[in-house]
């Protein structure tokens, strides 16, 4: 919960930006669409924890999987593969929970999504749907099992997208080959996936 509170608060600092909703004013640690990610990491860093999942085309774009440092457990940092300025595209911020109930889930998603509205005046929030992640997944997001999800979608006019989202992960689901296994030993979790319109469209069209 108190990890929660610092992240509304890294949220509620930027409304005073709210001058047009442009997606570059979001920050997750300092981090933000249309930065370099040179800013933040090492070149070898990124290219040695890229991963190959999520239709991902490795002729279009790549992720990284980063440790964090500060408030989140854990970094997805998207990028176009041709880009030698490494300018994010995607970026997802981790926060592991060893146990997660909807009570919990759905009250900091309403919390989160309050500011963000606030914050971007004319996105489109989407309902908030829950589904089962099952195996098939595996596919397109590195996590197997009967896994239920939380999300609530915000849409920008230019077609970027803010996503939160609850993972309440099966404990018992069957031992995978995903690479996320070993650090997030099938914790449940609490992220903030952002994506450039670029992006969104691309995971999209690989749906």
């Amino acid at each position: 919960m108190k990890r929660i509170f610092f992240l509304i608060i890294w949220i509620s600092i930027f409304q005073t930006l709210s001058l047009a909703d442009d997606i570059r004013y979001f920050q997750i640690e300092e981090m933000r669409i249309g930065d370099s990610a040179l800013d933040y990491f090492e070149e070898s860093q990124l290219e040695d924890n890229e991963q190959g999942w999520h239709n991902y085309s490795y002729n279009e774009y790549s992720t990284s999987y980063i440790l964090g440092k500060g408030i989140y457990n854990w970094f997805l940092v998207s990028y176009r593969n041709d880009d030698n300025n490494f300018i994010i595209e995607g970026l997802v911020g981790g926060l592991e929970k060893s146990n997660y109930d909807n009570k919990e889930c759905n009250n900091e998603i309403d919390t989160i999504a309050l500011d963000i509205s606030k914050l971007f005046k004319n996105t489109a929030q989407e309902e908030k749907i829950s589904y089962e992640l099952t195996a098939d997944a595996a596919r397109t997001y590195p996590f197997t099992g009967k896994s239920s999800v939380t999300s609530l979608s915000f849409n920008f006019l230019d077609g970027s997208k803010i996503i939160l989202e609850c993972y309440n992960m099966d404990k018992e689901a069957k031992k995978n080959q995903s690479f996320l296994k070993s650090v997030l030993k099938q914790n449940d979790s609490f992220r903030i996936d952002v994506r450039s319109s670029a992006f969104a469209k691309h995971l999209k069209k690989n749906e």
